[in-house]
């Protein structure tokens, strides 16, 4: 049995010289000035994507638009980031930004956590691209309905398969099946359910 002052016991917790306290972990932990580096970083990511979802083709209107969601999605990413950005720079974090720039990049590159995660970072964005790059449309009548498939669910499907490959490191047949499934899904309702156009269409 648990005692009961261990499951009541708060998480030992640190405090730097700026006053920016955070629990204690294993011996990694994030600072004012990493926090303003990181929503740099999702901010300019959160730009792009918002700038290539707005140069996508607009068939009838604003709300049809192929880029409506992945611009939300930005936009909702750079709503966070400015927030973050914020607070770090309330807490002392633009204090000594190129020191506290270079010892980032030291800690965070002797991670390989993070080197999985700079390649989750590349493959997104070679997807929105390719997405914007590669655009076409098919229909596929099946006597009673016509599927539309374009090149986002294809490229969706591809890409999930490969993250979760990577990533989730189950079998290839599995990690394919889960992709398609879920995209197809997904891509349906907002398709059909929703007569919202997906991108990648011409």
């Amino acid at each position: 049995m648990m005692d009961r002052e261990n499951m009541n016991e708060k998480p030992d917790v640190v405090e730097d010289e700026t006053g920016y306290t955070c629990e204690k972990g294993d011996g990694v932990r994030s600072t004012p000035g990493k926090d303003l580096m990181a929503a740099s970083a999702i901010g300019l990511i959160s730009i792009f994507v918002m700038l290539l979802a707005a140069r996508m083709p607009k068939p009838t209107g604003i709300y049809t638009h192929p880029g409506l969601l992945p611009f939300l999605t930005g936009l909702s990413l750079l709503a966070m980031a400015v927030g973050l950005a914020v607070r770090a720079i309330r807490m002392g974090g633009a204090k000594s930004p190129r020191a506290t720039f270079s010892r980032s990049v030291r800690i965070y590159f002797s991670d390989i956590e993070n080197h999985r995660t700079l390649l989750l970072i590349g493959l997104i964005v070679g997807y929105v691209v390719l997405i914007d790059l590669i655009p076409f449309e098919l229909s596929l009548p099946t006597g009673f309905f016509v599927f539309q498939i374009s090149s986002f669910e294809l490229l969706s499907i591809v890409m999930l398969t490969l993250i979760l490959k990577i990533f989730w490191r189950a079998a290839l047949v599995r990690c394919l099946l889960i992709s398609a499934g879920w995209i197809i899904a997904l891509a349906s309702a907002f398709r059909y359910a929703f007569y919202i156009l997906m991108p990648g269409l011409t």
